[in-house]
């Protein structure tokens, strides 16, 4: 399953971006990671394309620990689509 996430942020893109990037080698566990991305729509929003996502894995790590405190310090909220490619 491939997801498109929109995100919104009370820190910045920049914090935002800088946990994604420190947080990838866990991301790596439920998706595949050399095709994930991150874009910035403004200093608050951003998006997120991932790929081949295992989706109990994902649920599994955002319930860790860790991402709790990423996602309450940097104030996350975040809608998930699924979608597939046209070919």
């Amino acid at each position: 399953m491939n997801l498109v996430i929109k995100g919104k942020c009370t820190s910045s893109y920049a914090a935002v971006h800088k946990d994604f990037m420190r947080l990838s080698e866990t991301r790596a566990q439920c998706c595949d990671e050399s095709k994930t991305t991150i874009s910035k729509i403004d200093e608050h929003n951003f998006i997120v394309l991932m790929f081949d996502v295992d989706m109990s894995k994902l649920k599994e790590l955002l319930s860790t620990p860790e991402r709790d405190e990423v996602i309450k310090l940097n104030g996350i909220s975040n809608e998930m689509f699924q979608f597939s490619s046209l070919s």
